[in-house]
């Protein structure tokens, strides 16, 4: 049997998780296993997950700005656009 492992998350974290699954109208931790099996997704025969084509042609763009400009996007704009993202993508699947 799989070993699993149990995942820490600090108190703003929590709270995050607990506003956005109460919005998504689940449970935190259905939301949360939910939300992490949406990611991972089918784990192929080399233990790499198939991306789709336009994640990987945006990684490809962002790469070539950086190299070009060599302007970042600051983390915390990253890490609010991929929760607004997340939060979006999980409502159009109700």
């Amino acid at each position: 049997m799989a070993e699993g492992f149990d995942i820490h998350l600090n108190e703003d974290q929590a709270r995050r998780l607990k506003a956005v699954a109460e919005a998504a109208g689940l449970d935190p931790t259905a939301f949360a296993i939910q939300t992490l099996e949406g990611v991972i997704g089918d784990i192929g025969i080399a233990g790499v997950s198939e991306y789709p084509a336009s994640w990987v042609s945006e990684d490809a763009e962002r790469w070539a700005e950086y190299e070009r400009t060599g302007v970042t996007v600051p983390l915390e704009d990253a890490l609010r656009d991929f929760h607004d993202n997340l939060a979006r993508r999980l409502a159009e699947k109700r």
